[in-house]
């Protein structure tokens, strides 16, 4: 009965400091990502109130594994500060048996973490990538009012001489042709923002609007009057929201994903290999060479590339979720051994390691990966190498 009784405490002053860590922590990384919208985008505040169910998403991703690192570490180096474990030793009770409910409630945490990690990706960036799209007129303003100038890394930029009320006086405009892709710019003597989002647009509506491209056979025209100037509100915004990245698709939205990135494939591989053919069958061999088929072997290339990152997306949310149990696994024994009621030195002395170990490993791993010379499964390497270190300081703890 002693055993059961302890377990029970030790796991209520776990599950106490894990949940308030966890809200602390949550809280003060969303206000950091909330800071970071507001230096970066110049969002309002009404839209910031939109973000927050987003940021606290992307927060709690960040939080839990390390919170409930926190948490066993403090327990357990405080229970054996106290001398708790060798009087469970000398009982003739393993410390085992009380390790082994951390470990089950490592694999309960791991489940849902799982899930935090499919919806930060999948729900709450493009979410946020949604909201600042809906408020990109504002963003625009307020950065114009305040610096005088407004750009981001899609190739547009707006500098301005002053703002009166909402007009631009003196605006030149840089950003790429919808039509050509050329790059161009407008000079104007003002100039207006309106948002169509029906349209997904922006649209600025120019006086006296002067332009040119700046490639050769420079193009110039002189438009006087009033002329609406029609712009993609993704390449407006900073962000520039791209539905189709591998890493915004749920999980279970992957694998018919997967599918129809294949049979694309296939199709253009079916395509090269007629028009070589062709080409060999009728004797154009520089038909071999032309542009369609460069262009049908990049396009190959680059499918090829999507399709390993859409492969590799669920190993990266299930490795990452698993964390806060191998976490755990290593957390509990290392507290054991350190035995001390600082918990800040506890953490510190086991989250460091970790730090500099299981996150290179996991990013090393993700980068071979991504670029094909790495299997999927090798995003459990950072995992692997905690079980291994985690079993071999178990193994001190019962044998000490």
């Amino acid at each position: 009965m002693f055993p059961t009784k302890i377990n029970r405490l030790i796991l209520w002053d776990v599950l106490k400091l894990f949940a308030i860590t966890t809200i602390g922590l949550t809280g003060l990384v969303s206000v950091g990502l909330v800071g970071q919208q507001l230096i970066r985008e110049g969002v309002g505040w009404l839209a910031l109130v939109q973000l927050l169910p987003f940021i606290c998403m992307i927060a709690l991703q960040i939080a839990v594994p390390a919170t409930l690192l926190f948490s066993v570490c403090s327990v357990f180096g405080r229970i054996s500060a106290d001398n708790e474990i060798i009087a469970l030793k000398s009982a003739g009770v393993s410390p085992l048996r009380v390790i082994r409910p951390m470990m089950i409630l490592g694999l309960l945490v791991s489940i849902p973490a799982v899930w935090i990690n499919d919806l930060a990706v999948s729900w709450a960036q493009p979410g946020m990538e949604q909201v600042v799209l809906r408020s990109i007129k504002e963003i625009i303003y307020n950065r114009l009012r305040t610096r005088r100038s407004y750009e981001n890394d899609k190739g547009f930029t707006v500098h301005v001489q002053d703002v009166q009320g909402d007009w631009l006086i003196r605006p030149t405009i840089f950003c790429f042709d919808q039509v050509t892709g050329k790059p161009t710019t407008i000079t104007a003597e003002k100039a207006q923002i309106y948002k169509d989002p029906d349209h997904d647009e922006l649209i600025l509506e120019m006086v006296n609007s002067k332009g040119e491209t700046s490639q050769a056979n420079a193009t110039r025209f002189d438009i006087p009057g009033s002329e609406r100037f029609n712009m993609s509100l993704t390449r407006a915004s900073q962000n520039g929201a791209d539905s189709a990245r591998p890493s915004q698709f749920a999980m279970e939205q992957i694998p018919a994903e997967v599918d129809r990135q294949s049979k694309l494939n296939d199709r253009i591989q079916e395509s090269m290999a007629i028009e070589v053919s062709m080409g060999l069958s009728m004797g154009r061999y520089n038909q071999l060479s032309d542009a369609n088929l460069q262009g049908m072997l990049v396009q190959i290339e680059e499918n090829k590339k999507r399709l390993i990152r859409l492969e590799l997306e669920p190993y990266r949310r299930w490795s990452f979720g698993f964390s806060c149990f191998f976490f755990i696994w290593i957390g509990v024994p290392f507290a054991i051994l350190n035995r001390s009621a600082d918990y800040a030195w506890t953490f510190g002395m086991c989250f460091i390691p970790i730090m500099l170990m299981y996150f290179p490993l996991f990013g090393l791993a993700l980068d071979r990966a991504k670029d094909g010379a790495w299997p999927a499964s090798s995003l459990w390497i950072g995992n692997g190498f905690l079980f291994v270190v985690g079993s071999w300081l178990r193994h001190r703890v019962v044998n000490s």
